[in-house]
């Protein structure tokens, strides 16, 4: 997604909008922009032909304090890339131009490639294809890009080809990781909190279980883990009600029942008490939605990764 602001400053600079992106040639160096919830980003498709200048390029900005000076979040550097994630909010468009005013000069100094530099091949490329890979585009030639479309076909079809799990074995392991999880959500509900935290608990074990009974890495597991959560959710706040329900029948406040009469008891508070089954609709609506906050960003990542490499030709 770009803003009103990317597309500003995207126009600025003679940079084209496409396919939720901006993209182009910003001050020389070829970029792409984008923006999501609190945050907006600027990925440079660069390289370093002296590996030492980028390792210095690093230490120096580990060294500085980038996210006073320009609500920087975070600043990745790998070796064909570097991503600058800012913090959202009101005067980033601002503190983006100042960052850039700082940054572009340092790479120049340090002698990152230019936008008129193939992304595959490091040659100079004059009548190149823009490719749009995972949200990032690269500027190549006719020939390099095909090429790597071909890689990524490939890869893509060796990953599928690899991947011999299971979703059954996947959904066990979901459910499994995902009631350890619920013990906490328990605990805390117990005690009167309700948690985001404890859901991206419950998202992340249930992930891990997913994964250590080798469940199948495709599509349908983003499914089967958003159920799993649910499950989690559920399975915590009735254990809450079934925790209450044991401690007053041990202390003899409910005299002649038993423990093995608790599900029924449960059954009889939710349909016959009006007062008791909205007070647990609302806890499930509450657990549901505060699970959500705290697991959505897991889940999208988790989606990221099992989409396998996507591309796109950019106009």
């Amino acid at each position: 997604m770009v803003g009103n602001g990317l597309k500003k400053l995207a126009k600025e600079n003679g940079m084209n909008v496409d396919k939720g992106v901006a993209y182009g040639s910003l001050r020389g160096f070829t970029a792409t922009m984008s923006e999501g919830s609190g945050y907006k980003q600027i990925v440079f498709v660069t390289s370093f032909a002296d590996l030492a200048n980028r390792s210095k390029l690093m230490d120096m900005v580990n060294s500085m304090n980038l996210k006073k000076e320009y609500s920087v979040r975070n600043v990745g550097i790998e070796a064909h890339r570097i991503q600058v994630l800012f913090h959202d909010t009101v005067g980033t468009m601002k503190k983006i131009n100042g960052f850039l005013d700082w940054f572009i000069p340092v790479l120049e100094e340090y002698g990152a490639s230019h936008a008129n530099v193939c992304a595959d091949c490091g040659m100079e490329v004059t009548n190149g294809k823009w490719l749009l890979i995972n949200g990032v585009a690269y500027y190549v030639h006719e020939t390099c890009g095909e090429r790597m479309k071909r890689v990524i076909d490939a890869d893509n079809t060796r990953k599928t080809e690899e991947d011999t799990g299971s979703y059954l074995l996947g959904t066990v392991g979901a459910l499994l990781g995902a009631a350890v999880g619920a013990v906490v959500w328990a605990l805390v509900l117990y005690v009167g909190y309700v948690a985001s935290i404890v859901g991206l608990l419950i998202g992340f074990l249930a992930e891990k279980g997913y994964n250590l009974l080798r469940g199948k890495q495709g599509k349908a597991k983003i499914l089967i883990l958003i159920l799993a959560i649910i499950f989690g959710v559920l399975l915590g706040t009735i254990a809450v009600d079934v925790a209450q329900l044991a401690g007053m029948i041990s202390s003899g406040e409910l005299f002649g029942w038993e423990m093995s009469d608790i599900p029924a008891m449960l059954w009889i508070l939710f349909t016959q008490d009006p007062e008791y089954r909205s007070a647990t609709i609302g806890n499930i609506l509450m657990g549901l939605l505060f699970a959500a906050l705290g697991v959505f960003a897991l889940l999208r990542q988790k989606g990221k990764e099992v989409a396998g490499t996507k591309y796109v030709e950019l106009k």
